[in-house]
């Protein structure tokens, strides 16, 4: 195998990820954050915390306090403080969240969907694979 190959499709990657562009008027990271707390929510009766949805993320507490903050000023997320642990903020996906999250599920999954026919579900599969060994 290559290694310069291997490196500059990795650079290529790389690359891209620095160009994304805001998709529905919000940062990849806004959406994904909106992604992971409808997640939760269907897990735990649709509220969830700051530290639920950063260990879910593998991202910091303060990173995710920051886009929540913000998502909450855009009207995305409501806040309150936990009823029985004042130190914790409580989230709940409001309405205008819920759309985005529709418009964000659909979009992921039109994109994705498209690779699979694109590569073929053999190839898919192998990405797949080879992609959670370099995780």
């Amino acid at each position: 195998m290559e290694i310069k190959k291997l490196i500059a499709v990795f650079e290529n990657l790389s690359r891209a990820e620095r160009k994304k562009q805001p998709l529905l008027g919000l940062k990849q990271s806004e959406i994904r954050v909106l992604l992971c707390l409808k997640d939760i929510s269907c897990d735990v009766n649709y509220i969830t915390s700051i530290s639920e949805i950063s260990n879910r993320m593998s991202v910091t507490s303060p990173t995710v306090t920051e886009l929540v903050k913000g998502l909450s000023s855009k009207g995305y997320i409501d806040r309150s403080t936990n009823s029985k642990d004042k130190r914790i903020v409580d989230l709940k996906l409001t309405d205008k969240g819920e759309k985005i999250v529709e418009k964000g599920t659909y979009y992921f999954t039109t994109f994705f969907a498209g690779l699979v026919d694109k590569l073929g579900a053999e190839k898919s599969e192998l990405l797949l694979d080879l992609l959670e060994q370099v995780c």
